[in-house]
């Protein structure tokens, strides 16, 4: 049996909670939350032990592995606990909010010869896994544009919860909310190398931004943009690969003219979260890289900070320099 521990298990951990349950062969048996009031109805509902202190938690239990679901900017902390107590680690998006944190928990996971995966699950759907097949077998041509909008709202007391928003611990609604997106267009473009973006605070009181344009450049030789905001009502949000011979927009497939409805191509290991956990889980135990590895799960991180930078120092950025300008991500 597999045991599996959630750190940040009174928020979004619960829900990897409910996947880890359905596999066979799993089970959760501990996690933690900021205080005892928090973590009892957890603990209650997985007959878990609960705890307020992620260490104490590795030290006390014989966890096989963990996911972490705590605020962004407190990831690589607990990665690199968790890595040097020999557990594999999945953790929520994204890895970390710079990106000498997240180096140092994929180092940290190296050296110590564990798993760490990054939760993307909006990938695990059949639509986009089909998407991506055509794009490697050329079936949309040459592609020309690659654009994703997130259109979304938060209420300002979203902003008053002490960390998002807030630069040290999250970020502004291009990696918090548009990541999921953004890992979508690196992913079924083949990579995203460069960027200029544009980024504002335009109906919040918070220390990062609520709007975002961004001008993209793939290693395809497709341009495209990112736009992310949460200070809209009624938007949407989509993926959008447009090539010479076709194009896809969020579940739509046409060729020349006409749309199509293809052959969908089923996930490995299932769609959304749960088929994410089942992934990481079933890696451990083939002891193989998970589909989302901390490589693959770090490119989106990399592209958020050079637009920041790229944002600040009002110039294009190169996805590559995002280590030599950190300090203005």
């Amino acid at each position: 049996m597999l045991e599996y521990g959630i750190v940040g298990a009174s928020g979004f951990g619960s829900n990897h909670a409910a996947a880890v349950e359905s596999i066979d062969g799993a089970e959760v048996v501990a996690g933690t939350a900021r205080s005892e009031e928090s973590i009892a109805p957890f603990a209650d509902e997985y007959d878990a032990t609960g705890y307020t202190d992620h260490r104490e938690m590795f030290e006390a239990e014989e966890l096989d592995a963990v996911s972490i679901c705590t605020p962004s900017g407190t990831h690589a902390e607990i990665a690199v606990d968790a890595a040097e107590a020999g557990l594999h680690v999945l953790c929520e998006k994204p890895l970390d909010v710079y990106i000498d944190r997240v180096d140092e928990m994929i180092e940290a996971a190296d050296r110590n010869g564990v798993r760490l995966g990054g939760i993307f699950q909006r990938r695990f759907t059949p639509e986009r896994w089909t998407a991506r097949r055509w794009v490697e077998e050329g079936r949309f041509g040459d592609l020309i544009l690659a654009d994703t909008t997130v259109k979304w709202y938060r209420p300002q007391s979203y902003y008053d919860d002490h960390w998002h928003g807030q630069r040290d611990l999250d970020g502004g609604a291009l990696i918090q909310q548009a990541i999921h997106f953004v890992d979508l267009l690196d992913w079924l473009t083949g990579g995203i190398e460069r960027v200029s973006a544009e980024t504002e605070t335009v109906a919040h009181e918070m220390e990062c931004e609520d709007l975002a344009v961004v001008s993209l450049e793939c290693k395809n030789g497709a341009r495209g943009v990112i736009e992310a905001t949460t200070a809209v009502r009624g938007g949407e949000d989509r993926v959008e690969l447009n090539g010479t011979k076709g194009s896809y927009n969020s579940g739509t497939f046409v060729l020349e003219d006409e749309e199509v409805e293809p052959d969908l191509i089923e996930p490995p290991t299932g769609t959304g979260l749960e088929g994410q956990v089942r992934d990481f889980i079933e890696a451990i135990r083939e002891d193989r890289e998970p589909i989302v590895n901390s490589r693959d799960a770090r490119k989106a991180v990399e592209v958020v900070l050079a637009s920041y930078a790229s944002a600040e120092l009002g110039r294009p950025v190169d996805v590559d320099e995002v280590r030599e300008l950190q300090d203005h991500t």
